[in-house]
């Protein structure tokens, strides 16, 4: 079988990000991550062994001088982070593959968090492509009319969106994307056709089409630092901290959920919230929570519209449109829509997810505005919890 990731680029560009900042910050941190599939009933075990196929040919992945230099020209990756990526190299032998008894697909990854971070959304494209390879069975005729139709729904949400011009998106679907080949044609075609897209989370394709990459950081940067601070009430703002000494004015989108909006807002006080651009919203009730960031920059003595706000959990077209009509005017917003364009076909998209679980030994978690994205140790959650203020009467 031939290999689904063939450019190191073909990822979403906070894991390159992060990468920087662990390379720069915390070198010698380490990690291990765990795979999850929430759909209920599914069983992937039988993948296991091509899953092992394709996870073994991530070692020949390199950068190349072309890439490299794209990468220099974003402005903010520093030559020494670029001269270490251009010899790194993919150690299939940190990543554990298993089916267990009872058919589930059983995946971990354990190392250095500047060798592993970067490899959970090619696992999660390997995952989701080999899945649906085996549901079509690859007849021709089948994926031709799945191929049709899904372009004709494709272009109905680009001809909603041309309805609302100042509307505008990135495509963030890799990481649960159909196939490698669909997302290319459904770039193209947004690309091309919807005026409203000012860019992808995918490196690759934003390098290809002369789009803009977008992201910053994800979940497990905040986390991470549970496991890199003496206490860990001291988690959240050293991650905040951290990443803007690392990259100063670019990339400052904070994320918000990791230990609940509550939480976050606690930390996210004026001279931190100033130098931010705004923040990315990933869990609970979009209206709710963005009345919330509002008042919160209020509260501190801050135009909310001069700061934006990235909507980006489980998004399509029409809710998109809901909450920018609902927040037009009154504070920046944008969309990160992912699943909802890249898989979007006859099947169930799959609900996986890759997620750390410690740091340098010590359990990390992560809570969120929606009980059901919640991980990690228990007894660390309720430590966590109780760290950050959390109501008892929450139950993760």
């Amino acid at each position: 079988m031939d290999p689904i990731i063939t450019s190191i680029l073909d990822v979403d560009l906070y894991k390159i990000s992060m990468l920087q900042a662990y390379f720069h910050q915390y070198p010698s941190a380490k990690g291990r991550w765990v795979f999850k599939c929430r759909n209920e009933g599914v069983k992937l075990g039988f993948l296991c062994k091509d899953v092992k196929d394709q996870v073994r040919k991530l070692k020949n992945l390199e950068l190349s001088k072309e890439e490299k230099v794209y990468l220099k020209s974003l402005g903010y990756f520093k030559d020494d982070f670029l001269n270490w990526f251009e010899e790194f190299r993919v150690r299939p032998s940190l990543v554990s593959i298993t089916e267990n008894q009872s058919g589930q697909l059983e995946i971990e990854a354990e190392g250095l968090l500047i060798e592993v971070n970067i490899l959970e959304v090619y696992i999660l494209a390997i995952v989701n492509e080999l899945y649906f390879r085996h549901k079509n069975l690859q007849d021709d005729f089948y994926l031709n009319k799945m191929e049709c139709d899904g372009m004709k729904t494709l272009r109905s949400k680009i001809d909603k969106l041309s309805c609302y011009p100042n509307l505008k998106f990135a495509e963030f679907g890799t990481r649960r994307r159909y196939s490698k080949e669909w997302q290319d044609k459904v770039i193209k075609t947004l690309v091309d056709e919807c005026p409203n897209i000012i860019g992808t989370s995918n490196v690759y394709y934003a390098k290809k089409y002369g789009i803009k990459p977008i992201g910053t950081v994800a979940h497990e940067w905040t986390m991470s630092h549970l496991g890199l601070v003496d206490k860990i009430e001291q988690a959240q703002s050293r991650a905040l901290y951290v990443w803007q000494q690392e990259y100063d004015q670019a990339l400052g989108i904070a994320l918000t959920d990791t230990f609940t909006s509550k939480a976050f807002f606690k930390d996210f006080k004026f001279p931190v919230a100033r130098a931010y651009d705004g923040v990315r919203q990933d869990s609970g009730d979009p209206i709710v929570f963005g009345e919330d960031m509002i008042s919160h920059y209020k509260s501190i003595g801050i135009d909310p519209r001069r700061k934006s706000i990235i909507f980006s959990d489980g998004l399509n077209v029409n809710l998109s449109i809901e909450i920018w009509k609902h927040f037009v005017g009154r504070v920046g917003v944008s969309f990160g829509i992912g699943t909802n364009l890249t898989n979007d076909l006859y099947f169930e998209p799959l609900n996986i997810v890759m997620k750390l679980m410690n740091c340098n030994g010590v359990p990390v978690v992560k809570l969120s505005d929606n009980p059901g994205k919640a991980m990690g140790d228990k007894l660390m959650i309720e430590k966590v919890k109780r760290a950050y203020g959390v109501n008892d009467d929450i139950v993760f």
